[in-house]
C-alpha cells in the first residue's frame, strides 16, 4: 500500500508512526511525488512523498473502522489525528512501477533485459530487511510463466532492496508490473559509450624522474579499459586484469588516457611527467564477459569487491551505466551500493558526470548519469578551459544537474575536459597524445589534484577532499543561475598554492566527528580588533549513511550550522503586557540594563546570522536550502562593528525510514573556513596566528610513509 503525505507534513517529525502502529503497518520505503502545499495565504505545488508500507487485511479493516469511528480511546484518537497528514491511501498502480524507453516498441515480442527492484520484506528497528526467498521465488515463477528469464546469478541485495535482472518481451511487462512487492521495472542500461579520439600529436612526454610516489599514505584505484602495454616507464603502476576477455583497442586508449590523467594531471606535449603523488592501480574491467545490458552489474561487482579487498581510499570512475538521474529518484544499484561502500570504508569516488549535457532537457536526458548522483561521492563535469585561463564555461556535452536528494548540486564542480576549440591531450602508452574531450578526462584531472592534496595535509579523509574541492572552486559570475551547469565552479589543477595564506587572509580546516544530540562550537579566527569588514567563506562536507528504500529521504544525517557573529549581542523580548518588537542590544550595555529593569527578557544565547533558509521555513524550503545535503557552502560579510568572538555551532539530526532517529550514531565531517580582511591589512594573518596559538600551518614536506595505526594520516 502507499500513503501520499500532504507537503505540509513532509518533515521527519510529522511521520505518522501512531497511525501505522495502530493498523499494524510496516513501512518499507517511499516514492517521490508532488502535492499541494497549503498555507493561510497561498497554495502551491510542492515536493512530497508516498509512504510505502505492508499491511494485512485485518490492518485494512482496522483502518476502515478508525475512519468511521474516529477512535474510541486516546491511542486510537491519536492515530486518527494523523490521517489529516495524508492526501490519499492507494494500491500502487502499474504505471507507477513500469518504466519504458520511448524508442522501444511497447508490443514487441523480442526479449530485452530489464531491471526489477523489489521492496524489502519488512523493517526491523528501522532497518530494511531484504525480500524473503519465498516471495522472490514467486517473482521468478511469474517471470518464467510469462516466457521470461531471471538472471539469478546477478540477483543482488542492497539496503533492503532486491535487484533482479530479467529478460522479457516488452509485450509481457505490463502483467509483470502488477506483482505487488515490485517497486520498479525498467530497461537495463548499458555501460556509457566511450568518447571518440581525434588526431595524434607528435611531440612526446618524457617519463618522470622517479617512479616512486611522493607518499604512500593512501592508494588510488582506476577502473576502466586497462593500460596499453601494461607497466612501463610512463606507467610505473599495477595494471591488473579483472576481466578474462581480450583487450579492446578503444577501451585501452580510454583507460590509458584516464590513468595518465590520474597519475600526472593535465600534461602538454614536450613536458616531463611529474612524480606520481600516490600509488595507483589501474584495473581493466572492460570489455566484460557479460556484454551489453548485463555488463553494468558485472563491472560493479568487480569494483565493490576490489575496493573492499584492497582498501583503496580514492577511486576514479570514468565509466558507468547510461542512465540519467530522474525526478522520481528511484533507487539505483550503482549509486546505492557505492554510497554505502563510501560510508562503510571512507572511500572517495570521483565520478565523471556524463557526456549528454547537449541532449533534450525536456526529457531529462541532459542530467548527470549514475553513479554521479552519489550523496557521498564527487561528481565532476567538464569545462572548456583549464584553470586559470579565462573565459571559461561548461563544455556543451557536460551533463547537468540537479542530482539526487542528499546531493542536489551535481556535478559538484567542473574541470577541464576538452572542447572543440581546445581539445584534451590524452596521453598514450608511447608518450604521445590523442585529441579527445569528455567528462571521462575531467574527472581524473580532479582525482590527481586531490591525490596530490592528500600528500600535503597532516590528516585527510574523504570529507576533507570533498570540502577542498567545493571551497576552492572558482565561482562563475552568474553562479546561482549556472549552479546546475557547473556546480560550485571550476576546480583547480593543484591545491599546492592554496595552502599558503596571503597576509590579509586565513584558511582554517577542522576535521571532527559529531554524535547525534551533540552541539559543537567552533570559534572563527577573528582577532579582537579588526579595522574593516570581513569576507567569510564556509564549506562543510560530511559522509552520511544512506537508505535506498527512501529516495526522498536518501541521506540519514543532517548537520545544521548556526552562526553567532557577536558573543555579547542578545535579543530582548518585551513583557507580556507590552506590544513591541524584539530589541537587539549588547548584554553588558546600559540600554540592556534598562530593558532588563523594565521587565524585558534577554535571550539565553547571542543572536544568529542566517545561513541558508529563513527562520520558520517549511520542510520543502529547508530541503531546497540544503538541510539534508552532504555538502554546504556559504559566503557572506561580517561587519566590523557587528562582530566579536564569532562562533559557528554544528548540530546533528538523524532520520531512519523517514522518521526521526534518536540512535547515537557518529558522523565524521570536515569544515573549511576562509576569512579575508577587506582593509587589505598585511598583518591580519600574523595577528590571527598570535591570538589563536592552537592553529598550526600544515607541514610543507610531502614525502611520507604509510601512517601507523597509532597516528593515521587518513583519519
Amino acid at each position: 500500500m502507499e500513503a501520499k503525505l500532504l507537503p505540509n507534513y513532509l518533515a521527519a517529525s510529522y511521520f505518522p508512526a501512531a497511525l501505522l502502529a495502530q493498523i499494524g503497518a510496516t513501512p518499507v520505503g517511499s516514492r517521490a511525488d508532488t502535492g499541494l502545499y497549503v498555507t493561510a495565504s497561498k497554495q502551491q505545488e510542492a515536493q512530497t512523498r508516498r509512504l510505502i508500507f505492508t499491511v494485512s487485511d485485518d490492518g485494512l479493516a482496522a483502518l476502515q473502522s478508525l475512519v468511521q469511528t474516529r477512535g474510541g480511546n486516546r491511542t486510537e484518537q491519536q492515530a486518527f489525528s494523523e490521517i489529516r497528514k495524508l492526501d490519499e491511501i492507494t494500491v500502487p498502480r502499474p504505471e507507477q512501477v513500469l518504466r519504458r524507453l520511448p524508442t522501444r516498441p511497447e508490443h514487441t515480442t523480442e526479449q530485452s533485459v530489464w531491471e526489477a527492484v523489489l521492496h524489502p520484506a519488512t523493517a526491523r528497528s528501522g532497518e530494511a530487511v531484504a525480500l524473503d526467498d519465498e516471495t522472490l521465488g514467486r517473482w521468478v515463477s511469474l517471470v518464467q510463466r510469462q516466457g521470461g528469464q531471471v538472471h539469478e546469478a546477478f540477483i543482488r541485495r542492497v539496503g533492503g532492496l532486491t535487484f533482479v535482472p530479467i529478460s522479457a518481451a516488452a509485450a509481457d511487462v505490463d502483467e509483470l508490473a502488477r506483482f505487488n512487492p515490485l517497486r520498479v521495472l525498467r530497461p537495463m542500461p548499458a555501460i556509457r559509450p566511450r568518447p571518440r579520439f581525434g588526431l595524434r600529436a607528435v611531440e612526446r612526454v618524457t617519463p618522470p624522474s622517479t617512479a616512486q610516489p611522493a607518499s604512500t599514505v593512501a592508494t588510488v584505484a582506476v577502473f576502466d579499459g586497462g593500460v596499453d602495454g601494461g607497466q612501463s616507464a610512463l606507467f610505473p603502476i599495477g595494471t591488473p586484469d579483472l576481466t578474462p576477455e581480450p583487450p579492446d583497442a578503444d577501451d585501452l586508449s580510454h583507460g590509458t588516457g584516464v590513468t595518465a590523467a590520474v597519475l600526472y594531471g593535465l600534461l602538454e606535449p614536450g613536458q616531463q611527467a611529474p612524480q606520481p603523488p600516490l600509488p595507483i592501480e589501474s584495473y581493466r574491467v572492460t570489455p566484460s564477459p557479460n556484454p551489453h545490458d548485463l555488463e553494468g552489474y558485472w563491472v560493479l561487482d568487480r569494483i565493490v569487491e576490489t575496493v573492499r579487498q584492497n582498501g583503496h581510499r580514492i577511486v576514479n570512475l570514468s565509466l558507468g551505466p547510461e542512465r540519467a538521474v530522474e525526478d522520481d529518484m528511484e533507487p539505483d544499484r550503482w549509486t546505492s551500493e557505492l554510497d554505502q561502500l563510501s560510508w562503510d570504508n571512507d572511500v572517495l569516488f570521483v565520478v565523471a558526470a556524463g557526456n549528454d549535457g547537449d541532449q533534450d532537457q525536456a526529457t531529462g536526458l541532459h542530467r548527470v548519469q549514475i553513479p554521479a548522483d552519489m550523496a557521498n561521492g564527487l561528481a565532476v563535469g567538464a569545462c572548456d578551459a583549464p584553470s586559470p585561463h579565462r573565459p571559461w564555461a561548461r563544455a556543451p556535452y557536460s551533463s547537468m544537474g540537479p542530482g539526487r536528494r542528499g546531493n542536489r548540486v551535481q556535478p559538484l564542480g567542473v574541470q577541464f575536459g576538452g572542447a572543440d576549440n581546445r581539445m584534451f591531450n590524452l596521453l598514450t602508452a608511447a608518450g604521445d597524445f590523442l585529441e579527445a574531450s569528455g567528462t571521462s578526462f575531467a574527472a581524473p584531472v580532479t582525482t590527481h589534484a586531490l591525490a596530490d592534496l592528500t600528500t600535503r595535509l597532516p590528516r585527510v579523509n574523504s570529507s576533507v577532499l570533498r570540502v577542498f574541492a567545493t571551497h576552492f572552486a572558482e565561482r562563475p559570475r552568474r553562479h546561482v543561475k549556472l549552479r546546475d551547469e557547473v556546480g560550485y565552479g571550476r576546480q583547480p589543477l593543484t591545491y599546492e598554492g592554496l595552502l599558503d595564506c596571503d597576509p590579509n587572509e586565513v584558511h582554517v580546516l577542522f576535521v571532527d566527528e559529531i554524535i547525534r544530540g551533540d552541539l559543537l562550537a567552533y570559534r572563527l579566527p577573528v582577532p579582537d580588533t579588526i579595522a574593516d569588514d570581513l569576507k567569510v567563506q564556509l564549506s562543510l562536507a560530511y559522509a552520511s549513511p544512506v537508505d535506498p528504500t527512501q529516495p526522498t529521504e536518501y541521506t540519514s544525517a543532517s548537520l545544521e550550522m548556526l552562526l553567532r557573529p557577536h558573543h555579547r549581542m542578545h535579543s530582548f523580548r518585551s513583557p507580556a503586557d507590552v506590544d513591541a518588537k524584539p530589541i537587539v542590544a549588547d548584554i553588558g550595555s546600559v540600554s540592556a540594563g534598562e530593558l532588563l529593569a523594565a521587565g524585558w527578557e534577554a535571550s539565553q544565547e547571542p543572536i544568529t546570522k542566517q545561513l541558508g533558509a529563513k527562520p520558520r521555513s517549511g520542510e520543502a524550503q529547508l530541503r531546497d536550502s540544503g538541510k539534508w545535503e552532504t555538502i554546504r557552502h556559504h559566503r557572506f560579510t561580517l561587519k566590523n562593528d557587528e562582530t566579536a568572538a564569532p562562533r559557528l555551532e554544528i548540530t546533528y539530526v538523524a532520520r531512519r525510514a523517514g522518521a526521526l532517529d534518536n540512535a547515537p550514531t557518529k558522523v565524521p565531517f570536515a569544515l573549511l573556513m576562509s576569512i579575508t580582511d577587506t582593509s587589505k591589512s598585511d598583518t591580519f594573518y600574523d595577528t590571527v596566528r598570535q591570538q589563536f596559538s592552537a592553529l598550526r600551518p600544515p607541514q610543507r614536506t610531502r614525502v611520507r610513509l604509510r601512517g601507523q595505526a597509532s597516528n593515521p594520516v587518513w583519519y
